[in-house]
């Protein structure tokens, strides 16, 4: 009989296992709380969207129980609250991108983290390591392999935030190597999501598919619940699936090193993170072509940035967030470009209608995901130039802390007014101390 090798399950299985206690440097506990901070203020500032609302209304028919806190809502199951609350994270396109992986990691499993942490009382701690465990698997499996499945038609944060998920929840459940080599299969044979629905209320639901699907496998995978275990592997079915020509596949798992959660990207803007250099060069240029005739605007950028976020006439605030062209045309009119800029009167204005028929996407293959050349031409033949080579909000160009409050706050306090302060500081010093009933009292609304 022939043993099938799992050297990445293996690999995978050992770091997960010995996660709790697990010591992290300042650097990976700020960048995890961080990103803890952006989820719960992107998803709160998502209350009123329609994909959030359905999702809670599907929950409360369901009638699960759990002591797992649905944000704004009452307590439940904690698949049923994670699915929930990932969807509420990713309505606005606001959340953060791991760009290795091309795939929005945070939301979904700090959605998971928190679920399993509230419903078995876990520490702060313990829920905090679960995140930064649950972030560097997904991240690892993505590295190298988000940008070819996005390319393939498969979104990246539906395949790589269930793996993520998963493992946060192998990791508060306790579940042994073997447990966890299960866990993983079962993710794997459930991750989904297709680019084709960018710009509709499925694209978030993907976020939300993935945290549910994350618990589920490793909540089955406790019940003994047997999976494929070499789904993972360079040679395994994940990878062959999903991109059929054999061009990419899983890279060895080596957790040595630095980890990836200090190589996340947050939003400035609450648009796809592809428009983000676009918007940077816009707005650099807005003064200068203020109360001018423009005639012409040139974009050069990745080839990837037209496929995913190329949609010349967006109708719906939605369909703005994949349009490069509409985020250009916003920050040269001086738009900040949050998530009151996709409002459907914004997307109406006829100052920002008037510039999309005048902008010209170029494809550049050699140029990074991150980067934009951006050309305006005026009717007087002026030319205003700006390139992007790094976009704010990525390693090297990274949110400082008061850029993340200045984010966190037009979201959050809107809903919870006077509490919003508390909220923040709570937030910021995640797993000092065991402070979850006082976070959970606010955000339960």
């Amino acid at each position: 009989m022939t043993t099938i090798q799992t050297p990445n399950a293996d690999a995978a299985a050992h770091f997960i296992s010995t996660a709790q206690g697990r010591n992290y440097p300042a650097d990976v506990v700020e960048s995890a709380r961080m990103a803890l901070v952006d989820t719960v203020g992107v998803a709160l500032g998502a209350h009123n969207e329609g994909a959030g609302q359905a999702a809670r209304r599907v929950a409360g028919n369901w009638g699960a129980t759990g002591n797992a806190q649905i944000l704004l809502g009452g307590s439940s199951a904690p698949a049923v609250a994670a699915l929930v609350n990932a969807t509420l994270g990713h309505c606005l396109d606001y959340d953060d991108t791991h760009v290795g992986a091309v795939a929005h990691l945070g939301n979904p499993t700090w959605a998971t983290a928190l679920a399993i942490g509230q419903h078995i009382g876990a520490s702060d701690r313990d829920i905090l390591g679960a995140f930064i465990t649950g972030f560097e698997v997904g991240a690892r499996l993505g590295g190298g392999l988000g940008h070819t499945v996005n390319e393939r038609g498969f979104h990246s944060t539906g395949l790589f935030g269930c793996f993520a998920a998963a493992t946060a929840a192998a990791v508060l459940l306790g579940l042994n190597e073997e447990g966890i080599r299960n866990a993983l299969g079962a993710a794997a044979t459930q991750a989904a999501g297709l680019t084709a629905s960018f710009g509709t209320m499925s694209k978030p639901f993907h976020a939300g598919k993935a945290a549910m699907n994350g618990i589920l496998a490793a909540e089955l995978a406790k019940e003994g619940f047997e999976a494929a275990q070499n789904l993972i592997e360079a040679e395994g079915g994940f990878a062959s699936a999903y991109v059929q020509d054999g061009s990419k596949a899983p890279a060895l798992l080596d957790f040595d090193g630095s980890m990836e959660i200090t190589r996340n990207t947050l939003k400035p803007y609450a648009s796809c993170l592809l428009t983000h250099p676009v918007i940077d060069a816009a707005r650099a240029l807005a003064e200068a072509a203020q109360g001018k005739d423009i005639a012409e605007i040139k974009v050069e950028v990745n080839p990837i940035c037209i496929q995913l976020a190329g949609k010349p006439q967006p109708q719906s605030g939605l369909e703005g967030k994949f349009s490069t062209a509409y985020c250009a045309a916003l920050g040269l009119t001086g738009h900040v470009v949050t998530a009151q800029d996709f409002a459907e009167e914004r997307v109406a204005d006829p100052e920002v209608r008037s510039l999309l028929d005048k902008v010209t996407l170029t494809p550049a293959p050699d140029m990074h995901m991150t980067a934009a050349n951006f050309s305006l031409r005026l009717a007087d033949g002026t030319v205003l130039d700006h390139e992007t080579k790094l976009a704010l909000g990525n390693p090297g160009n990274p949110m400082s802390w008061d850029d993340m409050r200045g984010k966190f706050f037009p979201l959050a306090e809107p809903v919870l007014g006077d509490k919003t302060e508390t909220l923040y500081d709570l937030l910021r010093g995640f797993g000092d101390d065991d402070q979850m009933a006082a976070i959970r009292e606010i955000v339960a609304g």
